[in-house]
């Protein structure tokens, strides 16, 4: 499902050679004159927040400016959001965000929320990791067959995730919805919550990050059941995929990309797209992501980051009201 998302919007790419060349002069044109905010809308730790630490020492070299790291965590990055929405558009405060506060928001809560994707930039795509499928270690299932006769037959078990609305939780419904099971959802207000109760016991399965869930599995903590992408994690090689398991098809890893405000100049957006690409390709920074389980993204551009947004948000609202998401789970 992602991949064909992702490369229906990169289907056009061959457009960008242009763009970058623009995108160079520009960014010669326009540099930052004094520091910029890089606003992450999640807490020290998650994937968010260290794609923006691997990212803010070499875009600071690359402006020739610090960019420093700001946490505003809660609500599931919508609290970051609406306030990267209310920043000024001078170059000055950009933010990584993900699904939950750029498309699935707007999908569950279209008239209720206090910003909408026309309050942002989009500057372009910068990474994608697999998600895991986790149970704590005394539930007696390994694999995915398993897992859902354990549900079936254990009514009182729930499973629990950082938020209602974030990505983990639209996709642990998914792939409920697909095995034709109806689990408890327990909304936790961070991630770190959702681990702790799960190794306590007190849920029985979570939805999560490979680069969470991996070193949990890899230390025995936690089973890992499945890899919700359509080839295997590296860092989990032994963990088969859902689709390999039965749901054909299933790919949906969480992504993360770059917002500016709304209203950004052209050559302030040409700027920063072109420090991202450069920094994106820096073999430091590739082999610090892969390390974690992220994958770089190079060469989405603006508009083409745009539309893959809008694929996105129509792929959300597909799935919200097939499997009768709503903000009360």
């Amino acid at each position: 499902m992602f991949s064909r998302t992702l490369h229906r919007a990169a289907g056009a790419l061959f457009a960008v050679t242009a763009l970058a060349a623009t995108s160079a002069h520009a960014a010669d044109a326009w540099k930052p004159a004094k520091p910029v905010r890089l606003l992450v809308g999640f807490a020290p730790g998650g994937s968010a927040d260290t794609l923006a630490r691997l990212l803010a020492e070499p875009l600071s070299a690359r402006l020739g400016q610090p960019v420093v790291v700001e946490n505003l965590a809660g609500a599931g990055g919508n609290i970051m959001a609406y306030r990267l929405s209310q920043a000024p558009a001078d170059g000055y405060t950009i933010g990584i965000a993900a699904a939950g506060s750029m498309a699935i928001t707007h999908v569950l809560n279209p008239k209720g929320t206090n910003y909408k994707p026309a309050d942002f930039t989009p500057i372009t795509l910068a990474a994608v990791q697999p998600n895991v499928v986790i149970v704590n270690k005394d539930v007696p299932a390994n694999n995915l067959a398993e897992l859902k006769e354990y549900f079936q037959k254990t009514p009182t078990a729930t499973y629990g995730t950082a938020g209602v609305g974030i990505s983990n939780h639209l996709i642990a419904e998914t792939m409920l919805y697909k095995l034709g099971v109806k689990v408890p959802h327990a909304a936790y207000r961070g991630a770190a919550p959702v681990i702790t109760d799960l190794l306590g016991g007190h849920i029985a399965m979570t939805m999560d990050n490979i680069s969470t869930a991996a070193p949990l599995a890899s230390q025995g903590k936690v089973k890992a059941i499945a890899v919700a992408s359509i080839k295997r994690a590296a860092q989990l090689p032994n963990v088969p995929t859902l689709d390999e398991q039965g749901l054909k098809g299933f790919d949906m890893p969480t992504w993360q990309g770059v917002f500016a405000p709304a209203g950004l100049p052209a050559d302030v957006l040409a700027a920063y797209y072109a420090a991202l690409q450069d920094v994106l390709k820096q073999p430091a920074v590739v082999e610090k992501m892969s390390g974690l389980g992220s994958e770089p993204v190079t060469g989405m551009a603006p508009e083409k980051f745009s539309a893959f947004l809008e694929n996105d948000r129509k792929q959300w609202a597909d799935i919200v009201k097939a499997a009768n998401i709503s903000l009360e789970q």
